[in-house]
């Protein structure tokens, strides 16, 4: 009797921790299938961002390591540091507030955020949703400034991921106790100003306002821009602080070449031909330090008629057109075919390939259609229009364009791929016709500047013609912008910065206005905080502040500089 009740005692509790071990198991699992889901749903994003990362832009006729090999870490330096200090990218990416990034043409903006972002995707898809394995930090995701000239920023965001039947949700965190990073890139490529100004003021908006309840939003914003006027970046001021991304360094360089190229004996040879090229100081640009890796890589890099980085550009972008000549030379064929205009038509355009890329880089950069403005040159210059000898003269252009890699397929619509080189082409004809008066024109003309400042690169130009105009507010400040362009060849010995400098604080001191009824004043002082960015013109502006030589107001209005700035900066930490 005692045995049969001790085995159905026994039989009550083993039932009863079975029961109970698979109460625990469905709980556990329904719980980790719970806190799992987020990851599952963003698995497809990251996926997506890991494969952008593998993709390096250009080809140049071969095989290219992928972006995530190559890639050199950057720094940033804070655009109001009175010591100029500078900080790591990527801590920027892990802390906390929004931020606005500033780089020069060909500074790397875009690339930073394709390999951040597939970086951050790679670690989080190793995490495999476990929390003590997931990366710190937030959760990646990118679009360009122009899709918030039409919708804000949580629809734009939707429409970029729509997912698998569910859009991406910013207004939701990603994952438990996390954030999104938006990564808000080229902001200076929405060419039309009043489309700017709505894009700027919805970035402005997100920094003011709270989530629903008054907590703060489950999302920072990280915006890239190429340098703005000073009352658009005075839009970001309260709500994103200002940094400006530093240039390469000899040491970068050398990484570079050392992730680049197959050996330390290949590496070497690249950085001898960089100083026999006299081309040192402008690879530190991260652009011109690719395009001369990819010149050197191809075996071409003896063929710049004449050392200096307006000649590597030159050939690089020879060598693109040379690798899409074979488009255009399908369209002269069945341009051919079409008598009796076909034939005259084709032999007009065959000789005209530069011609044609150098129109369509002139619309892109004004914010135009490529092909439709290579549409309307060729009816209007060609012995007969294209489009009425061939139906899909469109399409062929199209096709042309694609060709070079200068430009992607977007949608319907062609996007440059590097505008940096797109500008290049797009300052050929001021370059050829070089005319003083309207290259100062277009410096002081934001939509203009940077084909302006390819187009004194290319035309060789000293800018010792400036010393006559500075002057005036439009000269300064024209100067001002090339000091800026450090990428630019010839941007000044010491002493022409220094007199640049001078004439800064000069009209910034007098207030003097622009024509145009521009506040000229005030665009001196963001020039001048833009340049007292890096050490060496701070110490520029430190020497004019002491220097007898100069005169009185000059040397106050050099000192007043250095502290309202220091001011400025003290103020926008309060407000973080």
């Amino acid at each position: 009797m005692d045995l049969d009740l001790s085995d159905k005692v026994a039989s009550v509790v083993s039932g009863t921790l079975a029961l109970a071990t698979a109460v625990v198991a469905v709980r556990r699992h329904t719980r980790d299938r719970g806190r799992r889901g987020w990851w599952t749903s963003l698995r497809p994003l990251w996926r997506r961002e890991a494969d952008a990362g593998i993709v390096h832009p250009h080809r140049f006729g071969g095989y290219v390591k992928p972006l995530s090999e190559v890639y050199v870490p950057r720094r940033a330096v804070p655009r109001l540091a009175p010591a100029g200090d500078g900080v790591d990218v990527a801590d920027l990416l892990t802390g906390a507030g929004n931020i606005l990034l500033i780089g020069e043409p060909g500074s790397g903006k875009t690339a930073l955020v394709r390999y951040e972002s597939a970086r951050s995707a790679r670690r989080w898809l190793a995490g495999r949703g476990r929390r003590r394995r997931s990366p710190p930090g937030p959760v990646l995701v990118s679009l360009p400034a122009a899709a918030l000239v039409r919708q804000p920023l949580p629809a734009a965001l939707a429409e970029a991921y729509p997912g698998d039947g569910a859009p991406l949700d910013v207004e939701q965190p990603p994952a438990p106790g996390r954030r999104w990073l938006v990564c808000v890139d080229a902001l200076d490529a929405v060419a039309d100003p009043d489309e700017r100004a709505v894009v700027l003021n919805r970035l402005a908006e997100l920094a003011r306002s709270p989530g629903p309840s008054g907590t703060p939003r489950p999302w920072r914003v990280l915006v890239t821009t190429r340098h703005l006027a000073e009352d658009e970046l005075a839009v970001l001021s309260d709500g994103y602080p200002a940094y400006h991304l530093a240039h390469f360094t000899d040491a970068d360089v050398a990484l570079l070449a050392a992730r680049w190229f197959p050996d330390g004996a290949t590496a070497r040879g690249f950085l001898d031909w960089t100083h026999a090229q006299r081309i040192t100081d402008p690879v530190h640009n991260p652009l011109t330090a690719t395009i001369a890796v990819l010149v050197w890589e191809s075996g071409q890099a003896g063929a710049a008629p004449q050392p200096g980085p307006a000649a590597l550009l030159d050939e690089f972008v020879r060598a693109l057109l040379r690798g899409g000549r074979d488009s255009l030379d399908a369209a002269c064929e069945a341009l051919r075919r079409r008598p009796p205009d076909g034939g005259a038509v084709a032999d007009w355009l065959s000789t005209r390939h530069t011609d044609l890329v150098e129109v369509a880089a002139t619309a892109a950069v004004a914010g135009g259609d490529p092909v439709a403005a290579v549409v309307d040159w060729s009816a209007a210059h060609a012995p007969a229009p294209p489009a009425a000898v061939l139906p899909d003269w469109s399409a062929r252009v199209r096709q042309v364009l694609l060709a070079t890699d200068l430009f992607r397929a977007d949608r319907h619509a062609l996007a440059s791929v590097w505008p940096s080189l797109v500008e290049y082409l797009a300052a050929g004809p001021l370059a050829r016709d070089w005319r003083p008066d309207e290259w100062v024109t277009l410096m002081n003309t934001s939509s203009a500047r940077f084909v302006a400042l390819q187009a004194i690169s290319r035309a060789a130009v000293a800018p010792a013609f400036l010393r006559a105009r500075l002057a005036e507010p439009d000269g300064a400040i024209a100067a001002g912008h090339l000091l800026a362009g450090r990428s630019t060849a010839g941007a000044g010995t010491p002493s022409f910065r220094a007199d640049v400098l001078a004439a800064l604080l000069t009209h910034w001191s007098a207030g003097q206005d622009a024509p145009a009824g521009r506040d000229a004043a005030r665009e001196c002082f963001s020039l001048l905080t833009t340049l007292a960015a890096d050490r060496a013109d701070r110490d520029l502006l430190h020497e004019i502040a002491t220097d007898p030589r100069r005169p009185g107001d000059v040397r106050r209005a050099a000192a007043l500089f250095f502290a309202v700035r220091t001011r400025t900066a003290h103020r926008t930490r309060a407000r973080r």
